[in-house]
């Protein structure tokens, strides 16, 4: 090897040594970053019902969301809550999986994420005429939240918070239209079996909520 190929060698081991230290400094001030947003997605989201909050400047976006994680503690539990629901609720395999559905179901149920109302009841408490109404009713379900609040926009003419608000009482609204459905499903009472099958659910299952962020670039 020449001693100008060793030169330009030299140079890009030179270079390489110094990307890589920028690359560890530009992640541990992202580490940084990222725990300062999350830390503050906690305090405004605390005592509130939104699992989202969004901060922006003028080259981007900081989007903060509380995932959560639905996890079994007994298992067993689940046969007595989900009754006649059970062989359509729950594949049985090493593990339990649960169909989206009740996932969502058990979820706000143990977070106490629910209003004692049906969609239908909260649609036609929306701010908005009879035929808008009638839209909406074809298109929020309750499972999506982010297609439900992109509905309310589009077809409601709802601003974005307004929106996100609406879309939150919907998937509560979901939540117990289908507690309701399990209930019924299982001849249960909502007013004399609730209790108890709430208590179940509380010991069956507990749910981990995980801050995460989403970096959006304008």
């Amino acid at each position: 090897m020449g001693y100008e190929n060793r030169d330009i060698t030299a140079e890009k081991v030179n270079r390489l040594a110094e990307i890589k230290k920028s690359i560890e400094a530009l992640k541990s001030e992202q580490a940084e970053l990222e725990g300062f947003f999350l830390k503050l997605c906690m305090e405004d989201l605390e005592n509130t019902k939104f699992k989202t909050v969004s901060y922006a400047g003028d080259q981007g976006r900081v989007t903060a969301t509380i995932a959560e994680s639905l996890k079994l503690t007994y298992p067993s539990f689940l046969k007595p809550i989900l009754g006649d629901a059970y062989e359509d609720a729950v594949t049985t395999e090493i593990r339990y999986k649960l169909s989206a559905p009740v996932t969502r179901m058990l979820t706000g149920l143990w977070t106490n994420s629910y209003t004692k109302m049906t969609v239908t009841d909260v649609i036609g408490q929306l701010p908005c005429g009879d035929e808008v109404k009638t839209a909406l009713g074809k298109k929020l379900k309750g499972a999506k939240y982010d297609t439900d609040k992109k509905n309310l926009m589009a077809i409601g003419g709802f601003d974005e918070q307004s929106a996100e608000e609406y879309a939150y009482f919907v998937s509560e609204a979901a939540v117990w239209e289908s507690f309701l459905r399990l209930l019924k499903i299982n001849k249960k009472d909502a007013d004399a079996d609730m209790g108890e099958i709430l208590n179940m659910i509380n010991g069956a299952v507990v749910v981990e909520e995980t801050p995460k962020i989403t970096v959006e670039a304008l």
